[in-house]
C-alpha cells in the first residue's frame, strides 16, 4: 500500500478542490525547492491584502524599521471586510477609557476573561490575551492617526465599560484613518495582485518569499523577515460558502469582500502544506437580502424583528422568538425547509423601536424615526422591501398564505396581555401590528455571512503552524484568516471582537514584532 503523509494528502486536496475557480493560479505546486532564479524584489515584510489588518500590519512593520511591501488581489481597500463592520471596537487600556471613571475600572485580565467565559473558554488564551493585552494601543494608533468622531457606551457581554463605538456606525472610518497612514509612509498597495505562488524551503520549514499576480504582471518578491497573509476569509462569493460551509446548502448571502474566496489560503495549503482548521463554522446574521443573487445586499434589519415586528416560516406560522441574538435567530432559520424567514411590521415600529443605530448597513448613520421611515419607503423601491396600506397586501406581495393573518392577529393578543405565551418575547418587544399601524412593510431574509470562524492554524505570535503544530518560519497570519481564535463561536454578544481583535489589534502587534526583527 502507498504511504501518503498528511501533507502529501493536504497538498493533493486542495489543488483539486480549488482548480475551477483559479485555475491559472492552481496550475503547479511549488514545493520542494523550486524557488525563482531570480528575484524581481527583495523587501523585508510581504503583506498580501489590504483590508484592516493587512494595512495595520504594513503601519506597524514601517515604523519598527522593514522595508514593506503590500500586494491584494482587489482593488480597493473599501471593499474588504473591515469596511463592512459597525464601527464597534472592544479596547482596555486606551486613552478615552482611561479617562472615565467608569472605565478604569478594567482589567486586561477582566477583559480576557470576559471573551474566554462568552466562548465558553473553548478559544485559544495565548491570543485571546494579546488582544485584551494590546487593544487599547492599537486604538490609541487609530485615534492618534485622526479616526473619526467616536464614544465609549456600555455593550452586552462586557463587564466594563470598554466598547468604543463610532458616531457614523461605520467600519469604513477605520479603513479611511489606515489609508491616509499608508499615504503617510509612502506605502504603494499593489492591486489586482494576488498571491500565485509560495515560495518554500521544505529543508528549513521556511517560506522565503511569494509570486503575486498572473502573466506579463507576475512578481517575484523576496522577504527577508516574513509574509504576512491578511487576504480576508471565505464569505466573498457564493461558491465559496458552499465549499466550505456544507450547512448553507445553496442559501444564504454573501456579505464579505468580493476577493474574500479563500483562494490564498488554498495557494497556502497546495504550497506548504499546512492544515487549515475550524472551517465549518462561521459567523452568520438573520439578515441577508436576496436581491442580487446570493450576492447581497446585506443590512441590520434585524433591528426590525427584534423591537417589534414578527419572523414567519413559508406557512405564515411563527416559529422563533424574533428577540434572539442573531447568531440564534441565523441558526433557527437555517434550519427552516427554504432556509428563508418572513417578517412582517407596521409604521409603528418606527417609533416605539428607537433609538436607531445603522438600519441599513452600507449607510451607517443614525436615523430619526421619521428617517426611518423615509427609509423603508426608499428600500420599497428594489431594496427587497414591500409595503402596501394593509395586513393583508403586505403577506400576498411576500407570497404567503392568507391564513397568515391569522398569526398577525394572535401575536397582537399577545401583545395587548403583554405576555408571549408561545415564545416568550419579552413585553418591551411586543408591539402591535393592527388595522390601523400601517402602512405595513414586509421582507424575506436568508442568513448573511461575513465573517469567517476558520482558517490557517496560528499560534501566540501569529506565525503558521505546520501539520505538527510546529511554526513556520517566515509565515504569518491575521485577519479572518486566524483559524483558532475563536473556536466554533462568534461574540455576538460582545461586538467589537473580531475586528478590533483580529483585523486591527493582534496585526497592530505582529507588524511591530516582525518589521523590528523580534520575530526573526
Amino acid at each position: 500500500m502507498t504511504s501518503v503523509s498528511r501533507r502529501t494528502f493536504l497538498g493533493t486536496a486542495a489543488a483539486a478542490s480549488v482548480s475551477a475557480v483559479a485555475a491559472p493560479a492552481m496550475a503547479a505546486s511549488t514545493s520542494g525547492n523550486n524557488l525563482p532564479a531570480k528575484w524581481d524584489d527583495t523587501v523585508d515584510v510581504v503583506v498580501l491584502g489590504c483590508g484592516g489588518a493587512g494595512m495595520m500590519a504594513a503601519c506597524q512593520a514601517h515604523d519598527a524599521g522593514g522595508k514593506v511591501a503590500v500586494y491584494d488581489a482587489g482593488q480597493s481597500p473599501f471593499h474588504t471586510a473591515t469596511n463592512l463592520c459597525g464601527g464597534l471596537f472592544t479596547a482596555w487600556g486606551s486613552k478615552m477609557q482611561n479617562a472615565d471613571p467608569e472605565g478604569r475600572k478594567d482589567s486586561w485580565q477582566q477583559f480576557a476573561e470576559d471573551i474566554m467565559a462568552y466562548g465558553n473558554y473553548m478559544s485559544l488564551k495565548e491570543p485571546v490575551y494579546c488582544f485584551a493585552k494590546n487593544s487599547g494601543k492599537a486604538f490609541d494608533f487609530l485615534e492618534d492617526a485622526g479616526l473619526a468622531k467616536h464614544h465609549l457606551e456600555p455593550y452586552a457581554g462586557h463587564s466594563r465599560l470598554r466598547a468604543h463605538r463610532q458616531d457614523s456606525f461605520k467600519g469604513r472610518d477605520y479603513i479611511e484613518v489606515l489609508v491616509k497612514q499608508l499615504d503617510k509612509r509612502g506605502i504603494k498597495i499593489n492591486h489586482g495582485m494576488g498571491v500565485t505562488k509560495f515560495y518554500y524551503d521544505p529543508a528549513t520549514n521556511t517560506v522565503v518569499g511569494v509570486q503575486v499576480g498572473e502573466g506579463d504582471k507576475a512578481k517575484n518578491v523576496k522577504a527577508n523577515k516574513g509574509v504576512i497573509m491578511a487576504t480576508g476569509g471565505i464569505t466573498g462569493t457564493p461558491q465559496s460558502l458552499d465549499r466550505w460551509v456544507p450547512s448553507v446548502a445553496g442559501k444564504g448571502v454573501a456579505i464579505g469582500g468580493p476577493k474574500n474566496d479563500g483562494t490564498a489560503m488554498m495557494v497556502a495549503v497546495r504550497d506548504v502544506g499546512v492544515p487549515l482548521s475550524h472551517m465549518q463554522y462561521i459567523a452568520s446574521y438573520p439578515c441577508g437580502i436576496v436581491v442580487n443573487g446570493r450576492n447581497g445586499p446585506y443590512c441590520r434589519w434585524w433591528f426590525i424583528t427584534n423591537n417589534g415586528g414578527i419572523l414567519v416560516n413559508k406557512n405564515g406560522q411563527r416559529f422563533m422568538n424574533e428577540d434572539a441574538l442573531g447568531g440564534l435567530a441565523c441558526a433557527t432559520i437555517m434550519h427552516l425547509p427554504e432556509k428563508t424567514a418572513y417578517c412582517i411590521w407596521g409604521a409603528n415600529r418606527a417609533e416605539a423601536g428607537g433609538p436607531w443605530g445603522a438600519i441599513n448597513y452600507p449607510h451607517g448613520e443614525y436615523f430619526t424615526t421619521e428617517e426611518v421611515i423615509e427609509r423603508w419607503d426608499t428600500d420599497a423601491d428594489g431594496f427587497g422591501i414591500v409595503k402596501a396600506d394593509t395586513r393583508e397586501e403586505v403577506i400576498s406581495k411576500l407570497g404567503l398564505p392568507a391564513a397568515t393573518i391569522d398569526t398577525v392577529e394572535r401575536y397582537n393578543k399577545m401583545c395587548e396581555a403583554g405576555v408571549d405565551t408561545d415564545f416568550y418575547k419579552t413585553a418591551d418587544k411586543l408591539i402591535s401590528i393592527g388595522a390601523d399601524d400601517g402602512p405595513f412593510y414586509g421582507a424575506s431574509f436568508s442568513p448573511g455571512f461575513l465573517t469567517s470562524l476558520g482558517g490557517l492554524r496560528t499560534d501566540s505570535d501569529l506565525r503558521v503552524l505546520d501539520e505538527n503544530d510546529q511554526p513556520i518560519e517566515g509565515l504569518f497570519n491575521a485577519g479572518c484568516m486566524i483559524g483558532n481564535f475563536y473556536s466554533g463561536t462568534y461574540t455576538f454578544a460582545m461586538e467589537g471582537m473580531n475586528y478590533g481583535a483580529t483585523c486591527i489589534t493582534l496585526p497592530y502587534v505582529l507588524g511591530k514584532d516582525l518589521g523590528s526583527g523580534k520575530l526573526n
